[in-house]
């Protein structure tokens, strides 16, 4: 085990027992203490005033995120949820990171902070140069003298897949939460908790845009550059590995207006592609040609926009088939159907489904498609540009809740 953060916490090998053991043994912090507050006031400005962080726009996302403005709108929320109620924290949490989007483990531990716990958490020993950034940022602030004592309620570690470090973790942790592939989420259920713990589940999700064909149409063209902005935010910060970006897109409206609309909204996405400088490794290029390639053989597929370098690939898919997007490899491929009324849309929600992003449709009239939605699908409807932003309530989790415990006082 390799302890990544505080570099305080540095222990010879040997001795990662009596590190994690210094966390667990901690008391907890109230919910919203002011010095927890102060971290990541602290943490927010030392990566938003770094002129360099620019180059990353996922980070600099996450530090508008951590912002004093924001955990003080969180605050407010949790006051009013807990009102005339006796809360304190649950105690240590352990957060296992996904491989593919490492840095979401920062929301987790943010809020868990929040509500006053200590935190554990496990990173993949497959590193990236946003976590190494990221990590090297925490450190810089959670060392300073003034934060010691998030330093001591915080720990975050790398192993690979030893199961001595997972069951000794979990064997003494008040919360699990999980993150990643549904493979990685059973080998940790596998590992027996304590018996007065809970534990929390983010396995493999799916999530789709729907636009409004006739909506994409009358926007100005200022409006259609901030749609292709904030769909490309979306759909390929992460390269579309996030359980939030889409991956399939409906368009609602005649055939005609969806063609017209396509040319349209697809011409705005080339021109943030060419303004961003997008580029996929070329082996991830590959893979998205044979997966497109395996498409156009489908019965239910028709025509397949292969595209040059790493510009968009679009399949047009005429039927619901969940298999299809299992398929999926990331990299900008996205599956598009065309439905004339938002009605048809349940009959392509999945279980695994997350979050729906939208354009040209009111709050309203979503709200009423969702009452209609025949299965457990759909966690999230927001608005296009807003589908990787964390909150409270994730996977129909209350964060907050799972993270604290009340006391009855009669």
């Amino acid at each position: 085990m390799d302890i990544i953060a505080p570099i305080l916490a540095t222990t010879p090998h040997d001795h990662w027992k009596i590190t994690v053991q210094n966390v667990f043994q901690q008391p907890n912090l109230h919910p919203f203490q002011d010095t927890t507050i102060q971290f990541l006031e602290a943490l927010s400005k030392h990566i938003l005033l770094d002129r360099s962080m620019r180059a990353y726009p996922e980070l600099m996302a996450m530090a508008h995120w951590l912002r004093k403005a924001h955990i003080v709108e969180l605050r407010k929320e949790y006051e009013q949820r807990t009102a005339g109620k006796y809360i304190l924290a649950r105690g240590t949490i352990i957060h296992f990171a996904p491989a593919n989007v490492d840095s979401v483990f920062i929301y987790s531990w943010i809020l868990s902070m929040l509500a006053g716990n200590k935190n554990i958490i496990r990173l993949s020993r497959r590193t990236n140069e946003q976590t190494d950034i990221l990590m090297r940022k925490i450190n810089e602030v959670i060392s300073r003298a003034e934060f010691e004592a998030i330093a001591d309620r915080t720990l975050l570690v790398r192993y690979s897949y030893e199961q001595e470090y997972t069951a000794y973790l979990s064997e003494q942790c008040d919360v699990r939460v999980l993150w990643g592939g549904d493979q990685s989420v059973r080998t940790i259920r596998a590992i027996p908790l304590a018996p007065n713990a809970v534990e929390l589940v983010f396995p493999n999700r799916y999530s789709k845009s729907v636009l409004n064909a006739e909506a994409v149409l009358q926007a100005d063209g200022s409006a259609i550059a901030v749609l292709g902005k904030q769909f490309y935010n979306d759909a390929l910060w992460y390269g579309q590995l996030a359980c939030s970006s889409p991956r399939e897109i409906f368009w609602i409206g005649s055939s005609e207006l969806i063609a017209a609309a396509k040319e349209r909204f697809w011409k705005s996405m080339e021109q943030v592609l060419q303004k961003e400088h997008y580029y996929n490794e070329p082996a991830l290029n590959m893979l998205r040609l044979a997966t497109s390639d395996y498409y156009a053989a489908q019965q239910q597929t028709g025509h397949v926009y292969n595209s040059y370098a790493s510009t968009p690939v679009r399949v047009e898919v005429s039927e619901a088939d969940f298999q299809l997007r299992d398929m999926h490899c990331g990299g900008g491929l996205f599956l598009e159907y065309g439905l004339s009324e938002l009605e048809q849309l349940h009959q392509h929600i999945h279980e695994r489904d997350q979050t729906l992003s939208y354009f040209g449709f009111d709050r309203q009239q979503l709200a009423q498609w969702a009452m209609g939605i025949p299965n457990r699908g759909i966690d999230r409807i927001v608005p296009v540009g807003q589908a990787l932003d964390f909150g409270s309530v994730w996977d129909g989790y209350d964060l907050f809740t799972y993270f604290s415990r009340e006391i009855a006082i009669l």
